[in-house]
């Protein structure tokens, strides 16, 4: 597939990487002659500098011969601009990032989709807003019963909750076949000291586990009651009143939570309170440790540092850990900084470039392939596949089928509803499958649904 990648940044640097890896034919373009260097230095892709909006960089780029152009840039109009010039000079597929809300209130007719993802707006294939599904997903985090991450599947039918597992859980020991999980759910992998596996019925879990839980939606609470102790937050507090803490406060507090953001602009704080109802605004710094203790951040069940620096995140979010907050969440910008985030001891980083590539990423696969979304820094991905007339998974029920190893099947979805796999399960051409596989699997699970494979 010949991919040209506009925009140098962490998403599109990232999405280059992984093309890459992947053989693609790809051509990176960036105004920056640095972050040339580095994309040379690094990987072995073709390279053009020039802005990525003006008409003869996006010709001399051959466009009109690309397969996907993913326009990556810091600037939303310019990612907007390259994307709908490149798709009407011939290119078959554009995808452009945007950061801002604005373009969420389209003109009535003007492209469909969801929040967050916007399909045929201004004639760009798909727009991706990564700050909105970065709220999404801190949303589907507070609703949990103590997931430290949560991802949805199956027209949100369908659950993958990660949980830490603490020193008094139920599960710890136990051989996996003999736990009573309640029904339609199963556990789908296990993380322990950073090496990611799918364990079978006689493997046991240990203190400190993460374990990827698939179950349907109304059976999540019970399954994560079992592994860990949490509750669904009703009281959150934001420090950031930028895209993400907005849309992410607006939604808590449609579902009755007490939601308080702390933003250090009092204009911006102003405006807030004039325009989102049931939220509480504060104006202040969420890097004062006397402010979050007069707002009473540690007796709030979820606090999210969502601003736009990374390092006032972090600082935030560890005192807020100080004050006593049980769950505590952040925005990290800059990839490398998870790590950090987890040796501090804090919950949960979400990454808005994880979020953007694994939607765009998903453009780059087979046609077959609905969804995307990576787990563990990388170390697997779950896919939402569809199984062709007489591909492998088709021949029999799971019990049956010996799949490759590192591959376990989460769920399908079907003419006849939602279901969590057992080994009773049969998949028929044309349902949906929920496929987790580990890092460097997907090839091997995806030839599972295609015709004649195997």
């Amino acid at each position: 597939m010949k991919v040209v990648v506009i925009g140098m940044g962490e998403v599109g640097g990232y999405i280059t990487e992984v093309l890459a890896a992947e053989r693609h034919d790809v051509l990176a373009i960036d105004i920056c002659q640095a972050r040339i260097d580095q994309i040379s230095e690094r990987m072995d892709v073709a390279t053009l500098r020039g802005y990525g909006a003006n008409p003869r960089v996006l010709q001399a780029a051959k466009v009109e011969q690309a397969d996907l152009v993913v326009c990556a840039t810091d600037s939303d109009e310019v990612n907007l601009i390259a994307a709908l010039a490149a798709k009407q000079m011939g290119a078959t597929r554009t995808v452009a990032r945007v950061q801002s809300g604005e373009y969420e209130a389209m003109v009535e007719g003007e492209g469909e989709g969801e929040e967050g993802l916007q399909f045929g707006m201004f004639g760009i294939d798909m727009v991706v807003n990564s700050h909105i599904l970065v709220a999404d997903e801190m949303f589907d985090i507070a609703r949990s019963h103590g997931a430290i991450d949560v991802h949805m599947f199956a027209d949100e039918k369908v659950v993958l909750a990660e949980v830490e597992l603490p020193a008094d859980s139920a599960v710890l020991g136990v051989p996996l076949q003999a736990l009573s999980l309640p029904e339609q759910t199963r556990v789908g992998a296990v993380i322990r000291k950073d090496r990611m596996f799918v364990p079978d019925g006689s493997d046991t879990l240990e203190v400190g586990d993460r374990v990827y839980l698939f179950g349907l939606v109304g059976q999540m609470e019970a399954v994560e009651d079992l592994f860990v102790h949490g509750r669904t937050a009703q009281r959150v507090v934001i420090f950031g009143g930028n895209v993400v803490g907005e849309h992410l406060s607006s939604r808590l507090a449609k579902v009755g939570v007490d939601v308080t953001i702390i933003e250090p602009s009092f204009e911006k704080a102003e405006a807030l309170a004039s325009s989102l109802a049931g939220v509480n605004l504060v104006h202040g710094d969420g890097t004062d440790f006397e402010k979050l203790t007069e707002e009473g951040v540690g007796r709030a069940d979820l606090y999210c540092a969502v601003t736009d620096d990374d390092e006032n995140n972090m600082m935030s979010a560890l005192l807020a850990k100080r004050l006593g907050t049980p769950r505590v969440c952040s925005v990290v910008y800059r990839h490398a900084y998870i790590e950090i985030y987890r040796q501090l001891g804090l919950d949960m980083a979400v990454s808005p470039r994880q979020v953007a590539a694994d939607h765009i990423l998903r453009y780059a696969r087979p046609a077959q392939i609905e969804n995307l979304v990576h787990l563990g820094d990388g170390h697997a991905e779950v896919i939402e596949v569809v199984a062709a007339l007489g591909s492998p998974i088709t021949s029999g029920p799971l019990s049956d089928i010996k799949l490759p190893a590192g591959v376990s099947i989460g769920a399908v979805s079907s003419a006849h509803g939602v279901c969590i796999a057992c080994g009773n399960t049969v998949v028929e051409a044309g349902d949906t499958v929920v496929v987790l596989a580990l890092e460097g699997r997907h090839n091997v699970a995806e030839k599972l649904f295609k015709r004649g494979m195997f």
